[in-house]
């Protein structure tokens, strides 16, 4: 098979893997969401929150070295990256059981003690995965691993109805995250060749410390990015003495950040694998490079603009009707959010370009410039102001942060951010019309009539886009009638 093939291959099947694991983790919030309630619903996000602390400020990359490293499919490496994991995973159990009683006296759930101890089994079983679905990607062998993940999440999310039937409130969501783990553990047993083994060796434990200390301050990044926000929310009546956030607008805020989030994060998943190696083929070429580049842009700036738009026009009807009444409150900042993650798909494309060139800080000093929003994050709490200031502030740090990613790009490499400006402004356009016509026009509509609404400027917005686009137009007329992408100037079979 063709190194062209194998790409579009593995991007086909890492794409289907994520898209099942993001419908997935959607399907379960609105199942957790509909039976449980807004309070109990924070409490369980705050779960969440924790178990992702304690991973990011460990996650060392160990399973990207072992794809990356030459010796990387030796027993023997893969035997000391496992006994790494699980050590690791011990530790992290170890600090989840320690802190259970200060994180949950922090977020106001002193009653929930209980349940952080037992949310310590999480990361202990992770730390046990077999690695050969990792290693298999070394020959881009993707399936088993995307197996793997698909089946783990379907099996926990048909899961779901039942445990939240049974237990009606936060332990709930405790209980799937365990379920999860161990399904994650045995699928990885399942699909590997090699039997399970620990081995131990100072070189290859000392590359790994070396390899991996840039991705624990990344990892700190991450979290202050994805989670921040919600980490200030939940504890802010213990920080702030003026702090108006309860569990409730916990539990409130999560639905609408899960709502938007899902799409977004599948769109930025699959593009990354997409465009890297699309864009890396032509590296030494910036004529040809920035023409890849610019369709690339052209085509999440789209894609973005559609995704954002509904959600800004008739986000509160789309949460109202998925998780119920008691969440309406998410209205009032909705599209706020939706935007944010509208800026963090576009920001893929110069991110992704930047990668290609060999440049991996564009994507850190970027996310340092994103973690400006917390200061709004703890303004806002700490001044008693409204959940639209949070997401508000999320938006404004993606601004920034797109614009360090673009302006660096430029400024390291050579690429021009005019091929980026163009179609953004034009899905900006898009978007502040639809914040518009959410302001003025779909409060006084029923929930069909604002989905007419949003329907309407999804279509104008594509029209529009393929007519400023030729080449988009191009790809995407090629793509439809004959499941065919172009590239190098060949067209290959998808």
């Amino acid at each position: 098979m063709s190194s062209k093939h194998s790409i579009l291959r593995g991007g086909a099947t890492l794409g289907f893997g994520q898209a099942v694991s993001q419908v997935c983790s959607f399907t379960r919030s609105i199942i957790v969401a509909r039976l449980i309630s807004p309070n109990d619903f924070g409490i369980a996000a705050t779960f969440a929150m924790t178990f992702y602390l304690v991973e990011l400020m460990s996650n060392l990359g160990m399973e990207n070295l072992l794809i990356q490293a030459e010796d990387g499919n030796e027993p023997r490496f893969q035997g000391t990256v496992h006994l790494l994991l699980v050590l690791r995973g011990s530790i992290n159990a170890a600090c989840i059981f320690l802190l259970a009683g200060p994180m949950s006296s922090l977020f106001g759930a002193p009653e929930a003690r209980w349940a952080f101890r037992c949310l310590a089994l999480t990361p202990f079983i992770r730390g046990l995965n077999h690695l050969d679905t990792v290693r298999f990607q070394r020959e881009m062998r993707f399936k088993p691993a995307v197996a793997v993940d698909a089946a783990s999440s379907i099996v926990v999310t048909l899961l779901a109805l039942p445990i939240c039937l049974w237990r009606r409130d936060y332990s709930a969501m405790l209980w799937i995250l365990v379920l999860q783990a161990a399904a994650s553990r045995i699928g990885s047993n399942v699909a590997a060749d090699r039997p399970y083994r620990w081995a131990w060796d100072a070189a290859i434990a000392r590359r790994v410390l070396t390899f991996g200390w840039p991705l624990l301050i990344n990892g700190l990044l991450m979290y202050i990015i994805l989670q921040g926000d919600r980490f200030v929310i939940g504890a802010a009546k213990r920080l702030f003495a003026h702090s108006t956030y309860t569990l409730t607008d916990l539990g409130i805020y999560s639905v609408a950040f899960a709502l938007t989030m899902a799409p977004a994060s599948m769109v930025g998943g699959i593009s990354t694998s997409l465009f890297l190696p699309m864009l890396s083929k032509v590296q030494s070429s910036l004529r040809e490079f920035e023409k890849r580049y610019a369709y690339c842009t052209q085509a999440i700036s789209m894609v973005a603009a559609l995704i954002a738009i509904p959600f800004m026009v008739a986000g509160g009807w789309f949460v109202i009707l998925i998780y119920g009444v008691k969440y309406a409150l998410a209205a009032s900042f909705i599209g706020w959010l939706a935007a944010m993650w509208a800026l963090r798909m576009v920001r893929a494309a110069p991110t992704v370009a930047a990668m290609a060139l060999g440049d991996t800080r564009n994507a850190m000093i970027s996310n340092i410039a994103r973690t400006v929003a917390l200061a709004g994050v703890l303004l806002a709490a700490a001044t008693g102001g409204g959940l639209v200031w949070i997401a508000v502030s999320g938006f404004v740090g993606e601004l920034l942060a797109l614009g360090v990613c673009v302006g660096r790009l430029q400024r390291e490499h050579g690429v021009s951010a005019r091929p980026f400006l163009r179609p953004v402004a034009i899905s900006a356009i898009g978007m502040v019309l639809a914040a518009i016509m959410a302001v003025s026009v779909t409060p006084h509509l029923g929930w069909f009539l604002s989905f007419c609404v949003a329907a309407g400027l999804m279509l104008l917005q594509f029209l529009i886009m393929l007519l400023a686009f030729p080449s988009l137009r191009k790809q995407l007329g090629q793509m439809t009638s004959k499941s065919q992408v172009a590239l190098d100037g060949e067209e290959v079979p998808a």
